[in-house]
């Protein structure tokens, strides 16, 4: 990238040599799919539901905010700055993809990033988007209801560098912590938004 330049800018724009290098660094050959990430990682992945009871989808504005604060509250604690790198994701069975969806540009812009290749014939490959965003509610959480509703998935937050990662989804969130250290202290801090489950799923 040359002359020490961040790869993310206030304009969206991320390098995406540099993402790639990045992502290579921290998650090796593990792809950027939230699904395969806390397989890859247990020890650094942690789970946080949305809503209290483990309820999957908000019924209400009061409810929303919930979810919306729980994500807010979690990449605070992490460190988050002032702009994210946000990761998005279609799903079709070309080889080639397409430019990002109307729907998905307007809620997170992006260029196109990597592919994942499904192998399986039946299945849908991922073709992913990369771009930055400022980290504020007003930018964050149109996403973040979407994923909230189950209208938009496979999306992953992240600091410029990805040396940690949130995968939300429609009922929580995971995180993929810098160590297994800070994995637990998050834990401690949020016990009541974890779930029963004995895997933590």
């Amino acid at each position: 990238m040359g002359r020490g330049a961040s790869p993310g800018h206030a304009d969206g724009y991320v390098d995406l040599a540099r993402l790639s290098a990045d992502w290579r660094t921290h998650w090796g050959g593990c792809p950027p799919l939230g699904h395969l990430l806390k397989r890859a990682f247990p020890d650094r992945w942690v789970r946080f539901h949305s809503l209290p009871d483990s309820r999957r989808y908000a019924r209400n504005d009061s409810e929303y905010r919930v979810l919306l604060e729980r994500q807010h509250t979690v990449l605070a604690d992490l460190g988050a700055p002032p702009r994210l790198v946000v990761a998005t994701c279609a799903w079709d069975d070309r080889v080639e993809p397409a430019d990002q969806s109307r729907e998905l540009a307007t809620l997170a812009p992006g260029t196109y990033w990597r592919s994942v290749r499904s192998g399986d014939p039946a299945d849908a490959d991922a073709h992913l988007y990369a771009g930055s965003m400022p980290n504020t509610p007003a930018a964050l959480d149109p996403l973040l209801r979407s994923v909230a509703d189950d209208e938009t998935s496979g999306v992953i937050l992240a600091p410029i560098g990805l040396d940690w990662l949130v995968h939300p989804y429609d009922g929580g969130f995971d995180v993929i912590a810098r160590s297994p250290t800070e994995r637990d202290a998050l834990e401690a801090t949020h016990p009541q938004w974890l779930s029963r489950h004995p895997e933590g799923l």
